[in-house]
C-alpha cells in the first residue's frame, strides 16, 4: 500500500467515526451499531440527551462495508477490531481517569464491545455497558469482560426478535440461543469471581408496556429515543441500583428457590 493510499484509507476511517477522535476530558458514550446498520446512533444519542446527558457521544465504526453477513460472521469477532476499540478506551482513560465512559452496542456490535473489554489492560475500566439486542450467545462467559466494568452491564432481550431467531450462528462464534432473545445465563459451577461478575449483569426483557416507548420487541426498535431516554438512561446516569432490577444471579437464585409445581 502506497503512502497516499494509506492516508486516504485512514481519512475514511476517521470520517466514519472509526475511533480516530482525539481523547478529550469529560463523560463519554461510545456506541457501536449493528452489522450493516448505520442509523441507530441518532436514536440512542437523542434519548440520552432527552434524559439530561451532556457529555460527548461517539460512534465507533467497525464495519467492513462488505454487507451485514461479513460484519456478523467475520468482523464482529475480530480480535484486531476489539483491540482498536480497547485502545480508544485506554487513550480516553489516560486523558481523563475520572470521568465516566459508557459502552453501548447493538446486535453484532455487542460482540465487538465484549471483545474490547477483554483486551483492556488490567487497570482500565469503563463505568457501564449496554447491549441492545445482542447477537452473542446467551452462554457467553462474561467474567473477563466484567472485570473491566465498574458498574453494571444491561442487556435487552426479546423473544419477539425475528432477526435473532433466524440467525444460523452467533456473532461471537459460540452456540446456544442469542442473548438478545433469552438473556445471559449464569455459567454452571460458577466461581466466586463469576458470581460477582454476573451479580452486576441485568437483563431487561421486553414487556408490552415498552411499546409506549417505541420498543415493539423487534430487533432495532430497542434503540428508539423514547426507550433509551426513559428506560436505559436513568440506569447508566445513576450510580445507584435501579428499583426492581434483578441481576442474573438473583434471577437464578429465585428459580432455584421456587418449589416444583
Amino acid at each position: 500500500m502506497t503512502r497516499s493510499v494509506f492516508i486516504a484509507v485512514a481519512l475514511v476511517f476517521c470520517a466514519t467515526g472509526a475511533g480516530c477522535s482525539r481523547p478529550q476530558s469529560g463523560p463519554l458514550v461510545i456506541f457501536l451499531d449493528g452489522a450493516g446498520w448505520y442509523a441507530s446512533s441518532g436514536g440512542v444519542e437523542s434519548g440520552l440527551r432527552q434524559a439530561g446527558y451532556t457529555g460527548r457521544f461517539e460512534t465507533f465504526s467497525w464495519s467492513s462495508y462488505l454487507g451485514p453477513a461479513h460484519d456478523h460472521f467475520v468482523n464482529a469477532n475480530s480480535r484486531g477490531i476489539g483491540r482498536r476499540l480497547a485502545r480508544r478506551i485506554e487513550a480516553q482513560r489516560k486523558v481523563d481517569p475520572e470521568s465516566s465512559i459508557h459502552l453501548m452496542g447493538l446486535s453484532a456490535g455487542t460482540a465487538v464491545v465484549l471483545r474490547a473489554l477483554q483486551e483492556l489492560p488490567k487497570d482500565v475500566q469503563v463505568d457501564s455497558v449496554v447491549l441492545f439486542s445482542s447477537s452473542v450467545s446467551s452462554q457467553h462467559n462474561l467474567t473477563r469482560a466484567m472485570a473491566h466494568v465498574k458498574g453494571r452491564l444491561y442487556a435487552t432481550a426479546s423473544t419477539h426478535d425475528a432477526i435473532l431467531a433466524g440467525l444460523p450462528a452467533n456473532a461471537d462464534g459460540h452456540g446456544g440461543a442469542p442473548a438478545g432473545r433469552v438473556g445471559f445465563r449464569l455459567p454452571t459451577a460458577a466461581s466466586a469471581q463469576t458470581v460477582e461478575a454476573y451479580d452486576r449483569v441485568v437483563v431487561l426483557p421486553w414487556q408490552p408496556s415498552y411499546m409506549g416507548f417505541g420498543w415493539t420487541g423487534s430487533h432495532t426498535s430497542v434503540t428508539d429515543r423514547r426507550f433509551v431516554g426513559t428506560v436505559i438512561a436513568p440506569r447508566i446516569l445513576s450510580h445507584e441500583p435501579f428499583p426492581l432490577d434483578r441481576s442474573v444471579v438473583a434471577r437464578a437464585e429465585a428459580r432455584t428457590a421456587s418449589p416444583p409445581s
